[in-house]
């Protein structure tokens, strides 16, 4: 990679950054996968890929298959999702040049893809090995292996791995990329990223989870999360799902997002529900438009800004 395109990818890393942090039971999915970690399709079952120690980051989930079909079929509306969730594509825009040729993959190649913080991406689908380590290769990657596959380095930062089904990427020079294999154990074994997930639904097609402990959510909320849906007449709903830690810390939070759903304000018409039970999800859901892209509250922060701790 040139250091161009390293200063690019490294600056759409610092945009999710800003985007996403300034702010049951164990996964399901399809069972037909190979060695390396398969192809799982689906919320949970992407997010049984994500090791218990990543709970505190930020997931940001792209079913890329249907992403690209709502594209294609209005770019207006779904234009802001155009890079799926996969690094190199914003890369490739930025340079104008084919990402198959450089990199020896695409979005067409993508099932899933999986942001992980702000440096760390894991993308599910199906690869040419060969043609990926041609591609890393010629931009300055040395090749050796790694469990599953093969693993590629950049001397001056950034590493990638790949197997026949999962690529994976980390921009830092000192943290592996996510595991081409499922973990033994993952978030979705956890109770709360269970409740949630169930919440926001596993056909979303995109999906932020703020991390479990983090800085992004108030201490009457353990984790939250906000997906998108899409009907089939292309038309998409997006739902945040937060769990709470009381009734009362659920009155709360409900009344912090009504705010932006008065007269005038962009969620005007949204619905929200206190929920019930000793730890209540509170949900909020509203229609996409004009006004509430799908994808927005990563760029805008208005829903998240109102349930972070003391910002």
């Amino acid at each position: 990679m040139t250091g161009n395109g390293r200063r690019i990818l490294r600056g759409i890393a610092a945009t999710a950054l800003v985007g996403a942090l300034g702010a049951g039971a164990a996964a399901c999915g399809d069972d037909a996968a190979d060695s390396a970690g398969g192809s799982p399709t689906g919320l949970t079952a992407v997010l049984g890929t994500v090791p218990e120690a990543d709970a505190g980051a930020v997931l940001t989930y792209t079913d890329v298959t249907a992403t690209r079909r709502l594209v294609e079929q209005d770019k207006k509306l779904y234009g802001g999702l155009s890079t799926y969730g996969i690094p190199e594509v914003a890369q490739a825009g930025y340079e104008k040049r084919p990402l198959k040729d450089t990199h020896g993959f695409d979005e067409n190649d993508v099932t899933t893809a999986l942001g992980i913080g702000s440096d760390r991406w894991r993308l599910t689908g199906g690869f040419d090995v060969g043609a990926v380590t041609a591609g890393m290769k010629k931009l300055g990657y040395t090749e050796s292996e790694t469990d599953g596959g093969t693993l590629l380095k950049d001397p001056k930062g950034g590493q990638v791995a790949v197997s026949a089904s999962v690529r994976s990427l980390s921009l830092s020079p000192d943290t592996p990329p996510p595991a081409l294999a499922a973990p033994e154990v993952s978030v979705a074994d956890d109770p709360a990223y269970q409740a949630v997930a169930r919440c926001v639904g596993d056909a979303t097609y995109y999906a932020t989870f703020y991390g479990k402990g983090g800085e992004s959510r108030t201490p009457d909320v353990t984790l939250y999360a906000i997906g998108a849906t899409a009907a089939a007449d292309g038309t998409s709903r997006e739902r945040l799902c937060a769990l709470t830690v009381s009734a009362e810390g659920a009155r709360r939070t409900a009344d912090k997002l009504r705010t932006a759903t008065g007269t005038g304000e962009r969620f005007a018409g949204a619905t929200v529900d206190a929920g019930s039970g000793d730890t209540p999800l509170v949900t909020m859901e509203w229609a996409n438009g004009p006004k509430t892209l799908p994808g927005d509250q990563n760029r805008t922060m208005q829903l998240p800004k109102l349930l972070m701790n003391g910002r």
